[in-house]
């Protein structure tokens, strides 16, 4: 056991410690104060832009500038804008840098300041709207960025109608019908003018006429053209068909032929009809029945071939065919065709009834529509 003695050494020096430790326990615990409240002030703060910048610090200031030159960033100019985002921790600033974007519309460049967007963006900043026809370069949602470009044109479109004059064609008929005239030319119908009205579309591109577009036609006044008849080696004066000819004659199909026979010519009124009850037309013929029976389909040219009647039908008949002075007599349109063409040397084909059935229908439809005297 400790002696009175000792015990009261003990207490004695403890007495002189406390103020001193007391005085140490008082220092730190306002240290830890105020490193406490410093911290609570500060906070990290990272800063980046549009153009590729960043930089970071822990920092108890707020305001733009300082942290701007804590950080060194370049502050932000007056047309930029700034995204910040606090999150427990770490607070972010983003500076998206303004830039122009040029607008090329009614005559002049206005430079739009924007920070993004797309060029429709860019347009409602400047105020800047667009015609229903206006056309764009780029389209509306493209994204505008620094390199971009903007054209816009201004389009109006104006329609009108006006009447126009069909101008009369001149059509050719190849005979050889006048192979004994041959600058002969025979005026078969006398053309005129049409009329039309015609619609027109004008497209108009910053003032500037650029189109002109044809957007309907109706014809008031059909044209009529003028038909001349004229002469042409080996153009048949019938308009009926059969095999092709080969060498002067057809091809195949032939059941008789005729050389150096004596053809005469006729006329009659345009309702006329041949002894067989055929109306009569270019490619119809009288013949001695009891020879050439009437319905023959036959091809009918001089040695020559200067003159080609063609295809024709035995359709009626006549005294000197029946008196045998005239072997065929060949059936024109008009009188003074057939005057002209009397007398002609002429080789005779008769087709066979199957190769002649064959053409038969065709042959049909072409009579059908010849109703026009002279051609």
């Amino acid at each position: 056991m400790l002696s009175t003695k000792t015990k009261e050494h003990i207490r004695r020096r403890a007495a002189l410690g406390l103020p001193r430790w007391g005085t140490l326990l008082v220092s730190l615990g306002a240290l830890a104060g105020c490193v406490a409240f410093t911290g609570s002030q500060l906070h990290v703060v990272k800063i980046t832009d549009t153009h590729g910048a960043q930089g970071m610090a822990i920092t108890s200031a707020h305001d733009i500038k300082t942290l701007m030159q804590q950080t060194g960033i370049a502050a932000p100019d007056t047309e930029d804008e700034l995204e910040i985002t606090e999150d427990a921790g770490l607070d972010q600033i983003h500076i998206l840098r303004a830039y122009t974007v040029p607008v090329t519309v009614d005559g002049g460049v206005q430079e739009v300041v924007v920070t993004g967007g797309t060029v429709g963006d860019a347009l409602a900043e400047a105020g800047i709207t667009l015609g229903p026809d206006d056309w764009i370069e780029p389209a509306l949602d493209t994204p505008a960025q620094e390199n971009t470009t903007v054209t816009i044109q201004r389009v109006r479109y104006e329609e009108y109608t006006q009447d126009e004059v069909i101008p009369t064609e001149t059509q050719y008929v190849e005979t050889s019908l006048f192979y004994r005239k041959q600058s002969k030319e025979q005026l078969i119908q006398q053309g005129s003018d049409g009329l039309c009205s015609v619609s027109y579309r004008e497209t108009y591109v910053d003032g500037e006429l650029t189109d002109t577009t044809e957007t309907n036609r109706e014809t008031v006044i059909e044209m009529v053209p003028t038909i001349i008849k004229h002469y042409d080696e080996q153009a048949p004066v019938s308009s009926f068909v059969g095999p092709e000819i080969v060498d002067g004659k057809p091809c195949e199909g032939i059941a008789a032929t005729y050389t150096a026979q004596r053809s005469t010519g006729y006329s009659a009124s345009p309702t006329a009809k041949g002894s067989s009850g055929r109306r009569l037309t270019y490619g119809t013929v009288a013949v001695n029945p009891n020879v050439i029976p009437y319905g023959s389909l036959m091809y009918i040219t001089s040695a020559d071939g200067r003159f080609v009647y063609g295809y024709a039908y035995a359709a009626d008949t006549g005294t000197a065919m029946m008196t045998g002075s005239a072997f065929i007599d060949l059936y024109y349109e008009t009188y003074s065709e057939s005057v002209d063409n009397a007398v002609i040397a002429v080789n005779v084909y008769v087709l066979d009834s199957d190769t002649a059935a064959k053409y038969k229908e065709e042959n049909d439809a072409i009579l059908a529509a010849d109703n026009t005297p002279g051609l």
